[in-house]
């Protein structure tokens, strides 16, 4: 029988990565938009960031000018 593992997100008591994210937090990161990424589905994220990367492309296209 396949054992299940536990996948952790930020802001769970999980010890080590609890640690890890407090630490990030204590230095200055912001993790609520890491928080809120990981909320949606890997559909969404994908499309989200295709769009950031069709945004870049036409920056830089529109810098040559």
């Amino acid at each position: 029988m396949a054992e299940e593992t536990k996948q952790s997100r930020p802001g769970t008591n999980d010890g080590r990565q609890t640690d890890e994210i407090q630490a990030a937090i204590e230095y200055g990161i912001d993790v609520s938009m890491l928080v809120d990424n990981l909320a949606r589905s890997c559909t969404e994220r994908i499309i989200r960031h295709q769009a950031a990367l069709n945004t870049e492309q036409k920056l830089r296209k529109a810098r040559r000018l």
